[in-house]
């Protein structure tokens, strides 16, 4: 697929951006009991059979950054102790390498001092998905860059090493995201 196909392909919400995503992490609200203060400790009886676990709702992460050029070393450096803390050593350099382009993107192409970058990781049953969003106003989008360009070529990285990629723009800004398979998945 082309990457100007891509760049009409947005979905109507962040949410959207990415099929079986979750909603982000949130805690349990301050103040109010957990669920646990409902449920006996024991029952009293004869025990009874264990019921399977439900699976834990998976791992997201969100981080944010200033919009200034130290913010794709922060982001480098979370994305990595991350993908170490689960386990997926295997995308660590593409992971980091894309979300190092991202990160840049968004910080070079949104006005100084309107706003920060807000970096989200997730990884779902198949894939780790990586979403930065900004204020800015700029689609990405895949472009050739000259021999001599120091610039240009971010996006056409994404292109060929995540396994899909896409945007959202909305009244306040715009998401960008990738998507890297698991391993074995």
């Amino acid at each position: 697929m082309f990457a100007s196909s891509r760049d009409t392909l947005s979905p109507s919400f962040p949410a959207d951006a990415f099929p079986g995503a979750p909603d982000p992490v949130v805690p349990w609200p301050s103040g109010i009991p957990g669920p646990s203060r409902f449920l006996p400790r024991a029952l009293p009886g004869p025990a009874l059979p264990r019921l399977p676990e439900l699976p834990a709702p998976p791992p997201a992460r969100t981080l944010s950054l200033p919009a200034s050029p130290r913010s794709a070393a922060l982001a480098r450096r979370f994305s990595r102790l991350l993908l170490a803390e689960w386990g997926l050593d295997d995308l660590t350099d593409d992971a980091v390498l894309l979300l190092s382009e991202l990160v840049t993107n968004a910080v070079v192409h949104v006005p100084e001092g309107s706003g920060g970058v807000e970096l989200a990781l997730t990884r779902t049953s198949f894939h780790l998905l990586a979403q930065v969003t900004d204020c800015g106003a700029a689609l990405p989008a895949c472009s050739l860059a000259g021999d001599d360009s120091e610039g240009g070529r971010g996006m056409w990285l994404v292109e060929q090493i995540a396994d899909q990629w896409g945007h959202h723009a909305s009244p306040e800004g715009k998401t960008v995201w990738f998507a890297l398979p698991l391993p074995g998945a």
